[in-house]
């Protein structure tokens, strides 16, 4: 039995499928309960936000990116890799600066055979996951190219995280019967230690391309697309934490019981809505879900700082200045990825908030970071 050929994860189309599983018993005192329920929390204007930094990822014709952008970061890097082409990765210093490509997919020397997910190793060597039929080899790379096989996992993954204690999580999705269970703990090479959420899905399910685990200050948040749960992994245990009511947004009664592709058409004609991303640090959470009915697309990004939530409300065409959040830092600044154009449309619009100066103007567009702070005053 071969397996399918992956589909890339894109912002424009979400053809990815979960189901709601947990693992360890909780208590609902510990699980934090949201929704997205038009008038749940108070909504978040561009005026409650200050720009205090702008990173410009240097951009020429050899590192070309869309949108939908994988970004890591070391103490002195940055890893990028586009999600609708995951055919290499792009390294940054911390400054924007282009350094080189790495990790290329191909079939002769000094290539891949597929690159689903990377992290960075402990000495800022970058860590490829590359899945192949039923394993996945993981792969370090050296900031100049030079790579070496890590080891080989008896698991079919599609992502990982490095864990600070040691070793990796790994996610593997639904596809029976190489995935036993969704997700495994290994050890530093690649022996398998811990099994979570048992996979009971018989259906045909397609392999994914999405991010699943998220580090924070309080362990490695897990999510799965189409998942209303989040999960919180933590001296070996994984543990529900957080719960979404999406309302008018949750899975049709029967999704689970049909075809995959027959019943994502009429998910989609009533609109549904998922986990994108999920950032913590100290008092400071930020929740990314994504609604999508037929051809339009907006976000619900939630602010959770101590016990207050709001609400940012974003249009795909509209407001993508604050669309696509990608980490939290230290000083509890939020991170967004925009370009350079949609910036510029946005400054002259709301020049109390944004501005592009200190941002090269000619040449090509390019993707921005923006480090902002959520206003004290609220």
């Amino acid at each position: 039995m071969n397996k399918p050929k992956p589909i890339l994860l894109s912002i424009e189309l979400l053809l990815i499928f979960s189901m709601v599983a947990c693992t360890n018993p909780e208590t609902d005192e510990k699980i934090v309960n949201i929704s997205i329920a038009p008038d749940d929390y108070p909504t978040l204007s561009y005026q409650d936000f200050t720009v205090e930094e702008m990173i410009r990822l240097e951009t020429t014709e050899e590192n070309l990116m869309g949108m939908d952008l994988r970004v890591k970061f070391s103490e002195n890097l940055m890893a990028v890799m586009d999600e609708n082409k995951a055919n290499k990765l792009h390294l940054f210093d911390r400054r924007g600066s282009y350094l080189n490509a790495i990790a290329e997919v191909g079939e002769g020397p000094g290539t891949i055979r597929s690159l689903r997910d990377f992290e960075f190793g402990k000495t800022e060597e970058v860590l490829v996951l590359s899945p192949i039929e039923d394993k996945a080899k993981i792969f370090k790379f050296s900031k100049d190219g030079n790579f070496s096989e890590a080891f080989e996992l008896a698991y079919s993954a599609d992502s990982f995280i490095r864990l600070e204690g040691g070793g990796f999580l790994f996610q593997g999705g639904y596809n029976l019967p190489f995935v036993t269970h969704r997700v495994v703990r290994t050890d530093a090479e690649g022996k398998i230690q811990h099994r979570y959420l048992e996979n009971d899905y018989e259906n045909v399910m397609l392999p994914m391309m999405e991010r699943n685990f998220f580090p924070s200050d309080k362990g490695v948040f897990m999510l799965e697309i189409f998942n209303p749960n989040i999960y919180l992994h933590k001296a070996d245990s994984l543990t529900k934490v957080l719960h979404a009511d999406f309302g008018t947004y949750d899975l049709p009664a029967n999704f689970w019981d049909v075809d995959l592709m027959d019943s994502f058409g009429e998910m989609n004609e009533n609109g549904f809505a998922t986990f994108k991303g999920v950032f913590q640090q100290e008092n400071l959470m930020v929740i990314d879900i994504v609604v999508q009915k037929g051809r339009s697309m907006s976000k619900h990004i939630l602010f959770k700082r101590d016990k207050d939530i709001y609400k940012l409300k974003a249009d795909r065409d509209d407001d993508m200045v604050f669309f696509y959040p990608i980490g939290i830092n230290k000083k509890e600044q939020v991170l967004f990825l925009t370009y350079r154009s949609i910036l510029e449309k946005h400054a002259h619009e709301f020049p109390e908030t944004f501005s592009t100066d200190g941002l090269p103007k000619k040449g090509l567009d390019y993707p921005v970071i923006l480090h902002v702070r959520l206003n004290e005053q609220l």
